[in-house]
């Protein structure tokens, strides 16, 4: 009898990576491309949906050659992917503008406004605050500063969504993700049409939302003739990529919690209702009955990234993390008294402020490449700290804390946030979202049984790690640096952000 396998994608902040997975859970072939990032202005961070569909079907195309698996032996296909961000579709479907990023503060002013109009209403009916993070601020901008793209929108959906429609045409979206909108009450899952209104969206723009996984569509001729999948394979809606995470980590239970170490720093803690506090990120989990309120640190594999491309930009090697990993655990812990500071486009967690920058705080002569690289893993590491700090202060603590993201690979900077942290972590051996999505895929289609005793037995841990003594009072005292470092260079940073704006300002007259 012929096997049968799925294929989950994850349109994440940097590239697009691609799985294909047995009935067991067993990963059998991976494929990843990145696309551009692009940052016209001062806070400006946007993409092209096209690029993601580009790299979605390279993606599939090659785990198809790796594993040699006939197209009409994949059961189902699913999608998953960063949240927040609008897709605005034209009368033919087609993109208006590139998309603008979770990462981008050009709607503070539009943040200001909803505020004004709407207050705690906002938080009352999202359980969510108003952030340039959200879609509604972001869709409010391009309202009042590209009047021509808003008077040509048609449709919105969101980057999984649009690659998704691509391949298998389907105006849906998910439940998780609209509830990334503020534009969706999460408890009565239905669009607050108030806030449409004020918006000005029209109600034939709006998805309609379905469970994640739900079969919403079937892969089309042209989809097909794009990706070398069979006509007709039935595919899954799919949801955010945190969602996904937490569920590919095994974290279905209340009690559980996880550490991202991906573009985003992200931390939630898996519970039975939301978290009645501001500042606290509040979603539903895939599970009914289960959320995963928690908080971010916006820059984490992100700043690793800027740093290669910054600082190892004459290195050409496809293993160019692996050479800087290496170099960093060159260098001692602490760094020789050098600390970095990831606010490279704001921070979130525990700041919650869009004028944040970064900075190396104690660079001397003595300080080498590979000082400068291990301390934007142990900053990273810090803002973690930090973040997690402010969530268990609310009274969301858990003792099963899984380390998940694509950082959480290294096993350098897996070692250094376990010490910062000074908290055991357990790593799964597959710590990323399109893992997750491959089983919402698999449960999907009845491929994978939809209960916790069978995620259980599914998910694998590669292992658990433990503090090392030295090493965690080491990360402490720093952390102390850190913190202190962090509230005094907070006026320079809003000097310095206001200069760089009037600098902007005077270059386009």
């Amino acid at each position: 009898m012929t096997e049968s396998y799925v294929i989950a994608s994850d349109i994440g902040s940097g590239g697009c990576k691609t799985l294909i997975v047995n009935a067991h859970g067993r990963v059998i072939a991976n494929a990843q491309q990145e696309y551009p990032t692009a940052y016209p202005k001062p806070g400006w961070v946007e993409q092209n949906p096209d690029a993601w569909y580009a790299a979605f079907c390279a993606t599939v195309r090659a785990v198809l050659s790796e594993s040699r698996i006939a197209p009409q032996d994949i059961v189902a296909v699913g999608i998953v992917g960063v949240t927040h961000n609008a897709v605005l579709l034209d009368a033919h479907d087609r993109p208006l503008c590139p998309t603008i990023l979770m990462f981008d503060t050009r709607s503070t002013a539009q943040v200001q406004r909803i505020l004004a109009c709407w207050g705690a209403t906002v938080w009352e009916q999202t359980l969510n605050d108003v952030t340039p993070v959200w879609t509604w601020p972001q869709l409010l901008w391009i309202r009042e500063n590209q009047p021509e793209v808003w008077r040509a929108a048609r449709r919105l959906l969101f980057p999984k969504d649009y690659v998704r429609h691509r391949l298998a045409p389907a105006f849906v979206t998910d439940v998780i993700d609209a509830g990334g909108t503020l534009l969706f009450d999460p408890v009565r899952e239905e669009w607050i049409q108030p806030f449409c209104d004020d918006l000005g969206i029209e109600p034939d723009w709006l998805p309609r939302v379905v469970n994640p996984m739900d079969i919403v569509a079937r892969v089309s001729p042209q989809g097909a003739a794009d990706t070398g999948l069979a006509i007709g394979t039935p595919v899954i809606a799919g949801t955010t990529d945190t969602a996904s995470e937490v569920l590919g980590s095994g974290a279905i239970r209340p009690g559980t919690a996880i550490v991202k170490l991906a573009s985003v720093g992200r931390i939630a803690a898996v519970t039975c209702a939301p978290a009645r506090a501001n500042h606290i990120l509040n979603y539903r989990h895939v599970f009914p009955g289960l959320w995963y309120p928690g908080t971010a640190s916006k820059y984490a594999a992100s700043a690793y990234r800027w740093l290669r491309d910054v600082i190892w930009h004459n290195v050409h090697d496809k293993e160019i993390y692996r050479l800087m990993d290496e170099a960093a655990a060159g260098a001692p812990v602490g760094c020789d008294g050098l600390v970095f500071h990831p606010h490279l486009m704001g921070e979130w967690a525990p700041h919650w402020d869009e004028r944040m920058r970064g900075d190396f705080i104690g660079l001397t002569a003595r300080h080498t490449r590979a000082h400068l690289t291990r301390a934007v893993l142990e900053g990273v590491a810090f803002a973690l700290k930090d973040a997690l700090a402010e969530m268990e202060s609310l009274g969301m603590n858990a003792q099963d804390i899984r380390l998940i993201g694509q950082g959480s690979k290294s096993a350098l900077w897996a070692r250094i946030v376990c010490d910062a942290l000074n908290r055991p972590l357990r790593i799964p051996e597959q710590p990323d979202a399109v893992y997750g999505g491959a089983l919402i895929t698999a449960m999907g289609v009845g491929l994978i049984e939809r209960t916790p005793a069978t995620l259980d037995r599914t998910i694998a841990m590669r292992h658990t790690l433990e503090p090392e003594l030295d090493a965690a009072n080491a990360c402490a005292q720093l952390f102390e640096i850190y913190r202190e470092t962090d509230v005094a260079l907070r006026s320079v940073s809003m000097r310095l952000h206001t200069f760089e704006h009037q600098q902007a300002n005077l270059m386009a007259q």
